[in-house]
């Protein structure tokens, strides 16, 4: 199988995986809302007080704002980040350094950025932490 092929295949088959997954995720909230219209239905013929629908926001979706807001943010992501980003750096680095091609031995400080990005989100959670309760 040539490159040509190999790459079509790649890339349609992943954009066929997200579609499939996007139509089954909307097949699911559409038996939800139908559910609970059967269930309001039932409670209304039974005389039964009518138990509020699950989707207040009228089926629209919130916006990004409405979603920043609902998100709960973790005080120690830029401890782990930068963590995460030393030790890419350090790989990086390592990587070009050891190189035996002659152009990427000369750019192995290139991965000193994520080194240094690290320590400053190692730098910026020491001097935002919470403080500790004791």
């Amino acid at each position: 199988m040539d490159i040509l092929t190999f790459s079509l295949f790649w890339v349609f088959g992943w954009v066929t995986i997200v579609l499939v997954a996007w139509h089954l995720r909307g097949l699911r909230r559409q038996r939800l809302v139908e559910l609970a219209h059967k269930e309001r239905m039932l409670a209304l013929e039974k005389g039964v007080p009518l138990a509020e629908l699950p989707d207040e926001t009228g089926g629209q979706r919130p916006g990004p704002a409405e979603v920043v807001a609902s998100m709960r943010w973790n005080p120690r992501w830029p401890l782990g980040m930068g963590a995460v980003s030393i030790m890419l750096g350090i790989g990086i680095s390592l990587a070009l350094w050891l190189s035996e091609i002659d152009g990427p031995t000369r750019l192995w400080s290139v991965g000193l950025i994520f080194v240094f990005f690290g320590m400053g989100l190692m730098l910026h959670y020491t001097l935002t932490r919470p403080e500790s309760r004791g």
